[in-house]
Formats: C-alpha cells, structure tokens, sequence
C-alpha cells in the first residue's frame, strides 16, 4: 500500500498533466504515435522521474476503476518493454477493463496497442500485461465479458 501511495505522488503530475513536449527528450512519446489528448485521457505521460524513468507511465486499474498500479512501457525499444512495481503482480490484471462496455471486444498485445486503438476511435479494447496467457487470465477475461455483456472477443 505504501508503495502504490508513493507511485501515485511520483505520478500526481503525469496523470494532471502529462509533461510538456519542452520537458522530455525529443521525441519520446509522439514516436509512440499517441497524441497528448489520447495521453491526457488515459493519464498517461513522459515519466521524468522514478523508477518509470525515461518510460511512457501508463496507469492500470481494476474492473472497478480502482488505481492498482502505473506501468512503463518503452519509448525507445528498450527491453523490456513493460516494467512493473515490485509487489505488482501484471497476471492480476486486464489493461482496460475498467473502460469496457457491452458489444463487441478486441484483445491486444500491450497497452500501448490500445492506447493507439483510442487514438483511432476504437474504444473496446483491453490486453494482457504479459508475455504468455495463464489459464487464470483466461478466466479473468471470460469473467470480465460475462460482467460487460460482450459477445465476442476478436483478437490483434
């Protein structure tokens, strides 16, 4: 808990105001193909600092809305791709789900893929913090469009 409290005053600016193009090495996050709006909307943003330093800081929630944790994803191909608090367990959770609505679902890679869906209008759109699938993310997911009324999953 004491480290989620001091992860969400590393980020109080980030989810604010992400930081300014002035702010942050040339090019790090437009490279990513994400607008300042799309990262305004999901409270992500050019980590200056912390251990997300250097990283797209994006925010993960539960289905509830509940701030579980922020992720950093690379902004230059540095591997990995996704780095975690200690403590937080990214098999625990679904990107997204917090945003999903009933219809149709679409399963992506990384985080990153749905915030680019975002940018491109699509909005119901989640995807695994991790490499390999467990049968409990499996049984997250069923859950998840059981809960949201969802048809089907169309994955990408």
């Amino acid at each position: 808990m004491q480290a989620l409290r001091r992860l969400r005053k590393d980020f109080a600016d980030i989810a604010d105001k992400p930081v300014g193009p002035a702010d942050r090495p040339s090019g790090a996050v437009e490279g990513l193909g994400l607008s300042e709006a799309t990262c305004k909307a999901w409270g992500a943003g050019y980590a200056p600092k912390g251990i997300m330093r250097g990283r797209l800081a994006i925010p993960i929630h539960d289905r509830a809305g509940t701030l579980l944790a922020y992720c950093g994803r690379s902004v230059k191909g540095e591997s990995p791709s996704l780095i975690f608090p200690n403590g937080f367990d990214p098999h625990r959770a679904i990107f997204a789900a917090e945003r999903v609505q009933a219809g149709q679902l679409c399963l992506v890679r990384d985080p990153l893929d749905v915030l680019t869906a975002y940018e491109q209008g699509v909005e119901n759109v989640v995807a695994f913090l991790t490499d390999d699938i467990s049968a409990q993310q499996l049984e997250m997911l069923a859950a998840l469009l059981d809960e949201k009324k969802c048809d089907s999953v169309e994955l990408h």
